[in-house]
């Protein structure tokens, strides 16, 4: 224990051997102890200013150091309460825990309604009786069995899905599909196009990789054909992903004829199209995918985890044979393959009915859900939704989406505001995403949505000031 001018310090960053500025210098030992365990989860920092006067630095030179460790997800901020080390210390924010063991209502990371589980439970104790250990047991091909991939074809043509055993892949989850499709096919300095807002798995993963994400706009977060031509003529584009069957975050369902001006530009400019249908399921009427008009250009992606459940992580990827081989030797080398008994378990639901059954259930209970949203938020600006896990209120310009997120916490909520999902630096389109699956039930649901908009309907009076 440390003190110095009546404060007890536990924790002071040790920076004097450190490189670089010194607001840099203390964002680094902060990391170091959060990595080493010197600073545990869930640890409070001394305040800013008493570390400043402990360092004799500048109280704005802590400030800024504390501020890039938020960045990265290594701390968080609460207003009045100070500044702790955060429980996902450097995991990004979208892959923390669900507060299931605290009293956080989670409307931030969007989790699969486990409310299901219980009929999940059911299924799986019938299936121990017919489940083929002979395959679910063993390795497999690193494209995974070829019973696995015969079912799951036959199961995704009849949602209108090109699917071919041949030309399918069986990955550990879509962030595992999109990691084996940007480390095989395109390399370091590659462009790709994206949604002015995009999935923040699919932004960390390119940053990672070194590849650059182009941001295109457009109306309700859907891209819009003309400025993708645009795009395409200034920037040397390879790729675009989209996410046309549910936006994330916005919720935001692509037109039919907008999917096929794009399909149009994809095939007039030669670019590799990457089709997330992750949320593809909570769409009831089914639309035609942008792949299908491009099949020898695209990789459709059909993930499992959000519509049935996470544990399994199976993702169906289809791709053009001419691809194939330099997918399996991608995912042979990053995870070898999927797991042969999740596969097999998804294979059962398939083939048995049962997965069709559970996505009834859940379409079901995401209908109420979003009446109750759609309740609670009368008013605001919102993309309409009757099945979406998520919904998107807009924000007006001058709200600070920080502050509504620390506000929420401090009340015991987690929301996203959508800055998290931002690929570009124009925009100026701010909202709060809510996660309508991740609560339990619909009074806790209905809680963390009234706390949400109490906080929006007394914004102005809590934080602009009068003059």
């Amino acid at each position: 224990m440390i003190y110095h001018n009546g404060n007890e310090l536990a924790w002071v960053p040790d920076y004097e051997e450190k490189d670089g500025p010194t607001y840099r210098r203390i964002a680094d030992c902060i990391e170091e102890d959060i990595q080493s365990g010197k600073l545990g989860h869930g640890t409070k920092l001394p305040p800013q200013r008493v570390i400043a006067d402990y360092l004799k630095v500048n109280h704005g030179t802590v400030t800024r150091a504390y501020k890039l460790c938020e960045e990265k997800g290594l701390v968080k901020g609460i207003i009045g309460n100070g500044t702790f080390v955060s429980g996902s210390a450097g995991i990004p924010i979208e892959l923390m825990t669900d507060h299931d063991e605290s009293s956080i209502i989670s409307l931030g990371m969007t989790l699969p309604l486990y409310e299901m589980n219980d009929h999940i439970r059911q299924y799986l104790k019938d299936m121990t009786l017919v489940m083929d250990y002979n395959i679910a047991l063993k390795y497999c091909p690193p494209e995974g069995h070829i019973k696995h991939r015969y079912i799951a074809s036959n199961w995704l043509k009849k949602k209108g899905v090109m699917a071919e055993p041949d030309n399918m892949i069986i990955t550990s989850g879509t962030q595992n599909a999109l990691a084996v499709i940007l480390t095989t096919i395109f390399e370091k300095g590659d462009r790709i196009i994206v949604d002015e807002f995009t999935y923040t798995g699919l932004k960390s993963l390119a940053q990672y990789l070194g590849i650059i994400l182009v941001p295109v706009g457009g109306h309700d977060c859907i891209m819009d054909p003309y400025r993708l031509s645009v795009a395409c003529r200034r920037e040397n584009v390879k790729g675009i992903y989209i996410m046309p069957d549910c936006h994330n975050p916005s919720a935001s369902v692509m037109p039919q004829e907008t999917r096929e001006a794009i399909a149009e530009i994809i095939r007039k400019e030669k670019l590799l199209c990457i089709e997330d249908a992750t949320y593809s399921f909570t769409l009831a009427e089914k639309m035609k995918s942008v792949s299908a008009y491009v099949p020898e250009q695209s990789f459709y992606i059909h993930g499992t985890s959000k519509a049935i459940c996470p544990t399994f992580r199976i993702s169906y990827l289809m791709a053009p044979k001419m691809y194939m081989k330099k997918l399996k030797e991608g995912i042979n080398n990053l995870t070898w393959m999927a797991s042969p008994y999740n596969a097999e378990v998804m294979s059962l639901l398939q083939s048995t009915g049962q997965y069709d059954d559970l996505v009834t259930f859940k379409l079901e209970e995401l209908k109420e859900r979003n009446r109750l949203f759609d309740e609670v938020f009368e008013g605001y600006d919102h993309i309409a939704s009757e099945t979406a896990m998520y919904r998107c209120i807009q924000l007006p310009e001058h709200y600070s989406e920080d502050r509504i997120e620390q506000e929420a916490l401090r009340k015991g909520v987690q929301v996203f505001g959508i800055s998290r999902f931002k690929s570009g630096i124009d925009t100026k389109l701010k909202g709060i995403r809510v996660a309508i699956s991740s609560p339990k039930n619909h009074k806790e649901l209905m809680d963390g949505m009234t706390i949400v908009r109490d906080i929006l309907e007394g914004y102005d009076e809590a934080y602009v000031p009068v003059i």
